[in-house]
């Protein structure tokens, strides 16, 4: 999915649907109450982050048994023969995160089943309990027995580009960390209407108010992971001497930002500033064509520079068999797998135009397909890890002979 189809997605529950009207109307809120009954807001937020830790954990364990040394690419300081991989500190945290959340749901619904008046004691109350419990579960850096340099390694990386840093040393971790914010934009936006419906006295167990805290404050949440990279990539643009390949880079981030001010005309044509100059058909084929571009901008970058391969300059006349297919000389997985994550990352980028439809609608209208959209951008971003990742230890070993490449890591 594309970065902008997140971004429109926080809107989606504004638009006009046809539901009918009487009985038709009422089964549809009947399936909405339903959905956010056994599986609130909360509990989402807290899937999405255990989804994104088991899949960053078996890129970690995938990688490591195709010798690709993940820790050296991320400057994660350790010695070799005396500390257990990576993927290791990740699984155990994984499985913390998975028990906690499996308590915490049991424990929600026999309240909702079995003790009706207990919901307005311990309903509300519980998500958050189990929201605070899920940073220290990550952070925790307090005994050394419990993964303290990994936590405290990851905690110093978020910390950094809270602001848009980059170090010097570790610039890979940075980016890779702030690339995978922006697939959890969406979901800062879902804490953001959990916290505003909290300090508003209501209830995070029903529904969740989208338009909470004002019509532009979602998006301006949206907007700050995109933020975040842009202002990276300008960082990289003056460190490398003004290298136009990080300015292009940032150009692909800027091109969310027209995504995110049409969403909000779109969606909010009679309230938007643009309306009396515009007209709706205008600003419904600006978003369009900003959603295009933004969208095409994205898998160009995914699969040219951020994978290196080479499918978009293939030639007939080329006698060299590796550019004939499309990827690159050296490939530490099967072929299908690389074709596979182009069609993948070229289809979920573009399921903003599931809108386009009024019979697939109901996938950006209701939370459930809002839901649904959140884990395919993960699956999407699970995958471009893996080549992502891979190809940056082809970078740093400076190598063109994959029986170097392999001798190198097995010497790290």
């Amino acid at each position: 999915m594309s970065s902008s189809a997140q971004v429109d997605s926080e809107h989606q529950l504004a638009d006009p649907v046809v539901l009918g009207t009487g009985t038709a109307r009422q089964e549809v809120t009947d399936v909405l109450d339903l959905f956010s009954a056994y599986f609130p807001l909360p509990y989402r937020v807290i899937a999405t982050v255990t989804i994104g830790v088991w899949g960053w954990t078996s890129v970690l364990y995938v990688l490591n048994r195709h010798n690709i040394n993940v820790e050296y690419l991320l400057r994660f300081n350790f010695q070799p023969g005396s500390a257990a991989p990576l993927y290791r500190s990740a699984y155990q945290i994984a499985t913390m995160l998975t028990t906690v959340y499996g308590i915490c749901t049991g424990f929600m619904w026999l309240i909702s089943i079995f003790g009706k008046s207990l919901i307005f004691f311990g309903f509300d109350v519980l998500p958050f309990l189990c929201l605070i419990v899920l940073p220290v579960l990550i952070f925790y850096t307090g005994h050394q027995g419990h993964h303290r340099a990994a936590r405290y390694r990851l905690f110093q990386t978020f910390r950094r580009i809270s602001l848009g840093g980059l170090g010097h040393e570790t610039r890979f971790a940075d980016t890779i960390a702030a690339d995978v914010l922006t697939s959890y934009s969406k979901v800062l936006a879902d804490v953001w209407i959990m916290i505003c419906m909290l300090l508003c006295g209501r209830s995070v167990a029903g529904i969740p108010d989208r338009t909470c805290g004002g019509e532009w404050t979602i998006p301006m949440i949206i907007s700050v992971p995109y933020l975040i990279r842009l202002r990276q990539c300008l960082t990289d643009y003056v460190r490398s001497n003004y290298n136009r390949s990080h300015l292009l880079n940032a150009a692909k981030y800027a091109t969310t930002f027209p995504v995110i001010i049409l969403s909000v005309a779109k969606h909010k044509f009679d309230e938007s500033f643009g309306a009396a100059y515009l007209g709706a058909i205008t600003i419904s084929n600006l978003w369009v064509l900003s959603m295009l571009i933004n969208s095409l901008f994205s898998f160009y970058w995914d699969v040219s520079r951020d994978w290196d391969l080479s499918i978009f300059q293939l030639s007939r006349d080329s006698k060299n068999e590796v550019s004939r297919s499309g990827l690159r000389e050296i490939t530490y997985f099967p072929k299908q797998f690389y074709y596979l994550a182009i069609a993948f990352d070229f289809g979920l980028r573009f399921t903003w135009s599931l809108k386009l439809s009024p019979h697939l609608y109901f996938f950006n209208d209701f939370e459930g397909g809002v839901f649904v959209l959140e884990v395919m951008e993960l699956f999407r971003r699970w995958i471009w890890l893996f080549l992502r990742i891979e190809t940056e230890w082809i970078r740093s070993t400076k190598t063109g002979k994959p029986g170097n490449v392999m001798s190198d890591v097995r010497n790290a």
